[in-house]
Parts: structure tokens; C-alpha cells; sequence
């Protein structure tokens, strides 16, 4: 017999004494010793509904027990045969009684249906920050919005704050504002996410961050090899860039958003990553030019290595500490860039790059140019052709002919899907040498006044852009 709460349809505010539901069930009074027997032979004739007890006190009896039958009994002669000579062959007693579920036995789903308009739906979807629950309601949910978040809070023990997302995310710094629907404000929106083996503490109101991202988080990591060197441009609080050094990879991250980047700078520390991680808080062009440049330089001074991570308390007993991991690159060997909306725009702070930084119109034959990064851009797209439009958009972006896109060395990897219509990838990309060392347009001949206000407008514009939708 499947159960149901009472309708309540249209209810506002959580009544939770009014989902209670009383049923009339028979119940055998038999002596404690034989509920064993009647448990195994007898299963498919008691109650079974989750979480309520089938078997009673007695109140008339200390040596007695009750045994439940099923809803769908009501007489004793309903049940199987079995049972019926059973009885009749001990003398047991049927009698009626009533059992109560009340508002702890039923899910967040089964009550939000017994009070939406639509019986069919229930908004019982969030994704969890640490404690935090957060949902997207749809318009047609609001004004039932403090029940819906009282319920989610009610029916999961981990959670502690229920939010609702209020618009669309910020353009620049990846944020959006969010309203509490349920719970403590003592809980805050300070969380901590374990992921990847690594531990993860921001203010979810201020930063980016995605759960559902878990999954791609640990894919893109595992390709960092040790001793690999890692520029993530887009790093938020670090879900690339802390994994990536924790197996034994050099890292430069950065993020546009002070909170991020302030959290990012907490979690380095927290995860014991600080001399395998060095970060940032630039714009995302900028700090694409300006880490090239500066990691070429350290690499033609000498040999670079990465140091072992700090001993745990419970390895320090260990006789001999592990040697520096060497780094062979000359260059960057991977560039992550999650930041789906644009990050392909992102592309063009490649363009003559190489040739800038190493002052060549081509790559030296001689084993001493840096090499080409594998460019690990995420992007989104409503293409019926992804791998196409992926790819020209790249090629735009890069200052490549597109009509070679199919002679790029790419590879594309399914993410997820954000939309109805709408698919996120990630393109993996190595840089080519001819957009590396391009030859960059000589600057126009205005003004200075003019050249300084031009600057000015593309960093602005650059500030804008740089944080979108993921």
C-alpha cells in the first residue's frame, strides 16, 4: 500500500502537525516468543511501511506483543491462509488499532506534492556547499518559497542554511545575490567542501563556486603530472589549481575577484600547498602575459624544481625526506581557463606571445625555446555542431584561419549540460607555433593622450568580461 501525506494544497507557511495521517490496521495480540516465528513465515501479511515498527507493546499483557498486519487487511480472515489457522490454532487475538504517521515519516518530495499546485513536480532539486543548500526556483515556486525552504532543511541533516539565487551571475567577479529561504544566520555563508582530497573554505556569497563540477574538478587534475608546470588564469578558489599541486605539479594561479583570490590564498595554505602554488590577483589577459613572461625568465636562470610537501604528523617518523621534484619545462606545460562564458575569448593573449617573451620570429633549433602549452579552455555552446563551432570560435579567437580548424591539435571533452539547449565542453588545445610567434600589428601613431585613454577602455573592458556565467 503506498502512502500519501494529506492534501494541503496552498499552503504558505509550514504546518507541520497538519501531514498528519491516522491508519486502521488489525493487530494480532500473540506471546513475545512466537513473533519470531510469525516475522519469517508470516512477512508477506505484516505491516511494512518505512520507518514505523510492525510489532507493539501490548498494553493489556507484559508477556504479549501486538503484530501489525498490512493496511489492505481488515478483517482477520483476509489474511493468508496461513495465518488464519495459525490463529485460530493459538487462539490469537485480532483486534483493531490505529497507527499515526505524522510529518517526519514523509520526504521533502512527498510533502512539497501534497502542497503544490502541481502534484506531478516538486522543487526538491539544490546543489550542496558544504552546508548550504542551494536552489534556483522557478517563478512559479516563489511565494511557496519559505515552505520549500523550510521542508529542504527539515528533510536533510547536513544542511544548515537553505539559499535561493536571486539573478543571474555577476559579469565580473562570478557572483550573484541569493536570498535565505530557511535556517540560522549563525550558519553564514562560510563553507567548507572536501573534494579531490583537498579542503576547500570560501564565502559562498561572494565567490563562484559549483558542485556539480566535482567530476571535471578531478579529470582535468589528474592530467597535471608531477613536476608538470600549471598556469590556471580563471582559478577561483582553486579547484584546479590546489589538486594539481597536491600531485606534485607547479603552479601560478590566479583570480580577478578579491574574494577569490583571498580564499584561494587561505586554501593554498589550508592544503599545506604554498611553495608548489603562487597566486594571483590580476586580470585574466594580463596575467596570461605577464606569468609567460616571467616563467621563461626563471627557467633560462636555471633548473626549477618543486619541493616535497610538508610531512602530516603521522609521516614525520619517516627516516629520509623526499627529494624536490625537478620541472623540465620551459614553458608553461598546461593553461586552464574555466571560465566557460569567454574563455575561449581569452585565446587572443596568445597571439604572438612566444615571440614577444623570447624576442624570435620563430622557435630556436638548438632544444632551448620554450615549449608549447596544452591550453585547456571550458566554453559553452548550443551548436547542433559543437566540435565545429568549439573550434572555429578557437580559431577566431587565436587569429587562425578558420577554415583549418580541423587541422588544430585539439581534442574536445563533454562536460555537462547547463540548459535544455545549452552544452558545456572543454577544449584542450595546443598552442600552435605559428599563432605563438605571430607578428603583432605595430601600435597606431595617435597621441599619447589618446593611447594612454585606449588602454584605459580595454582594461575596463577586460574587468567586465572577465567573470561570467560557468
Amino acid at each position: 500500500m503506498a502512502l500519501r501525506p494529506p492534501s494541503r494544497r496552498g499552503m504558505k507557511e509550514l504546518d507541520r502537525g497538519a501531514f498528519s495521517l491516522t491508519i486502521p490496521v488489525v493487530a494480532l495480540r500473540v506471546p513475545a516468543k512466537s513473533i519470531g516465528k510469525i516475522r519469517a513465515e508470516l512477512g508477506g501479511d505484516i505491516l511494512r511501511i518505512p520507518k514505523m515498527r510492525n510489532v507493539v507493546d501490548d498494553q493489556a499483557s507484559k508477556t504479549h506483543k501486538m503484530v501489525l498486519l498490512k493496511p489492505e487487511i481488515t478483517r482477520l480472515d483476509e489474511a493468508s491462509a496461513q495465518l488464519v489457522q495459525l490463529a485460530r490454532e493459538n487462539s490469537w487475538e485480532a483486534v483493531a488499532h490505529e497507527v499515526t504517521v505524522g510529518y517526519d515519516h514523509w520526504t521533502a518530495d512527498e510533502v512539497l506534492r501534497a502542497v503544490l499546485p502541481d502534484e506531478t513536480q516538486a522543487p526538491t532539486s539544490y546543489e550542496q556547499v558544504g552546508h548550504i543548500a542551494h536552489m534556483n526556483l522557478r517563478d512559479e515556486y516563489l511565494e511557496y518559497k519559505t515552505l520549500i525552504g523550510q521542508v529542504i532543511l527539515d528533510k536533510s541533516p547536513t544542511v544548515k542554511l537553505v539559499v535561493n539565487k536571486l539573478d543571474t551571475i555577476d559579469s565580473t567577479f562570478r557572483n550573484f545575490k541569493m536570498e535565505v529561504l530557511a535556517g540560522e544566520d549563525a550558519a553564514g555563508f562560510v563553507a567548507t567542501v572536501r573534494e579531490n582530497d583537498c579542503v576547500f573554505r570560501f564565502d559562498f556569497s561572494k565567490v563562484y563556486w559549483n558542485s556539480r563540477l566535482h567530476p571535471e574538478h578531478e579529470r582535468l587534475s589528474r592530467l597535471f603530472a608531477a613536476g608538470s608546470s600549471v598556469c590556471d588564469v580563471m582559478a577561483g578558489v582553486g579547484p584546479f589549481a590546489i589538486p594539481a599541486a597536491r600531485r606534485g605539479a607547479l603552479v601560478w594561479a590566479n583570480d580577478l575577484n578579491p574574494a577569490s583570490y583571498e580564499a584561494l590564498c587561505d586554501n593554498i595554505q589550508r592544503n599545506k600547498a604554498q611553495d608548489r602554488v603562487r597566486a594571483f590577483n590580476m586580470d585574466g589577459r594580463d596575467f596570461i602575459r605577464t606569468a609567460f613572461a616571467d616563467y621563461h625568465a626563471l627557467a633560462r636562470g636555471g633548473s626549477l624544481t618543486i619541493p616535497p610537501l610538508p610531512r602530516s604528523n603521522a609521516s614525520r617518523t619517516r627516516p629520509q625526506a623526499e627529494p624536490p621534484i625537478p620541472v623540465a619545462s620551459r614553458s608553461f606545460d598546461h593553461v586552464v581557463m574555466n571560465l566557460p562564458a569567454i574563455a575561449i575569448e581569452f585565446l587572443d593573449a596568445f597571439r604572438g606571445l612566444f615571440r614577444q617573451i623570447t624576442g624570435a620570429a620563430a622557435p630556436a633549433d638548438d632544444g632551448t625555446a620554450p615549449n608549447l602549452p596544452l591550453i585547456h579552455a571550458h566554453c559553452f555552446t548550443k551548436s547542433s555542431e559543437p566540435e565545429r563551432d568549439i573550434l572555429q570560435r578557437a580559431c577566431r579567437a587565436l587569429g587562425y584561419p578558420e577554415d583549418g580548424y580541423q587541422e588544430l591539435d585539439a581534442t574536445i571533452h563533454y562536460v555537462r549540460k547547463v540548459a535544455p539547449n545549452k552544452d558545456m565542453y572543454c577544449l584542450s588545445l595546443r598552442l600552435p607555433v605559428s599563432v605563438a610567434y605571430a607578428a603583432l600589428p605595430e601600435p597606431a601613431e595617435d597621441a599619447e593622450s589618446n593611447g594612454k585613454r585606449k588602454s584605459a577602455d580595454e582594461s575596463s573592458d577586460s574587468r567586465k568580461t572577465l567573470k561570467a556565467e560557468e
